[in-house]
C-alpha cells in the first residue's frame, strides 16, 4: 500500500531539492519506507556514514556551532577548486573566519590543483596539502577527472597519506557518483542544493562546515 504525505517534504538527494515524499510498505514484515514521489528514490536509506551525512547537510537541522567551537585548525592546508568566483569567496571566506585550516588554497580548475599538488608534495617543510574540496564540473579537468588525477599522484609517494577528498557540489549524487566516492577513498560528497544564489548557498555552507570539522576520515 502506499500512502502520499502531504504533511511535510523531505530533500531528495538524487533530485536535488526538496520534493513531496510518499510512504510504502516493503519487505515482508511490512515495514514503511520514504520514496521520493518525483523519482522514487528511498529518502532514508541506510548507508551509515556515506554521502558525508548528507541526511543531516540536505535537512534543516542546524548543528551546534559558534564562533568558539574551533580554537585549533582542523587542517593543515585546504585545496579548494572548481568554483565560480562568488562561491569561491564563499568557501574560502567561511573556512578562515572559522579556522579550518591554516592555510586555504583556492584553484581555478582541476589543472591548477595538480599543479599545487605536487608542488606540495615535493617541498621539504613539512607543511602537507591534507584536505581536498572539489566542485565537479570545471574547465580542463572535472573535479571527478582531478580527483583520479590526485589518486595516480599519489601512488609515486607511498609515504604520503591519500588526500581526503569532499565532493561539494551542486550536482545531485546517484549510484554511479556513489560507486565513484567509494573507489576515491577516503572521499566523500556534500550537497549545496540546487540554487547557485550565494544568498542561499551560505546557510547550507556553515552547515557542511559545522560537520567537516568533526568529521574522521
Amino acid at each position: 500500500m502506499i500512502v502520499v504525505i502531504n504533511a511535510e517534504n523531505r530533500f531528495c538527494p538524487k533530485c536535488g531539492r526538496k520534493v513531496e515524499v510518499i510512504s510504502v510498505s516493503v519487505g515482508p514484515d511490512g515495514e514503511e519506507r520514504l520514496r521520493c514521489s518525483n523519482c522514487g528514490a528511498f529518502i532514508d536509506e541506510r548507508e551509515g556514514d556515506e554521502g558525508f551525512k548528507d541526511a543531516l547537510l540536505s535537512g534543516d537541522e542546524q548543528p551546534t556551532f559558534s564562533d568558539e567551537s574551533i580554537v585549533i585548525p582542523t587542517y593543515d592546508k585546504v585545496v579548494v577548486a572548481g568554483y565560480r568566483p562568488e562561491i569561491m569567496n564563499l568557501i574560502v571566506n567561511h573556512m578562515t573566519q572559522k579556522n579550518i585550516a591554516r592555510e586555504v588554497i583556492p584553484c581555478e580548475n582541476g589543472e591548477e590543483l595538480i599543479m599545487k599538488l605536487v608542488e606540495d608534495l615535493n617541498n621539504t617543510n613539512g607543511s602537507r596539502i591534507n584536505l581536498a574540496v572539489l566542485d565537479i564540473p570545471m574547465p580542463y579537468l572535472n573535479g571527478i577527472n582531478a580527483a583520479i588525477g590526485i589518486r595516480a599522484i599519489e601512488k609515486s609517494y607511498p609515504d604520503h597519506p591519500r588526500i581526503p577528498i569532499l565532493f561539494l557540489t551542486h550536482k545531485p549524487i546517484d549510484d554511479t557518483f556513489k560507486k565513484v566516492i567509494k573507489y576515491l577513498s577516503p572521499a566523500k560528497y556534500a550537497g549545496l542544493g540546487p540554487s547557485e544564489n550565494p544568498k542561499e548557498v551560505a546557510p547550507r555552507l556553515a552547515r557542511i562546515i559545522a560537520l567537516l570539522v568533526q568529521e574522521s576520515w
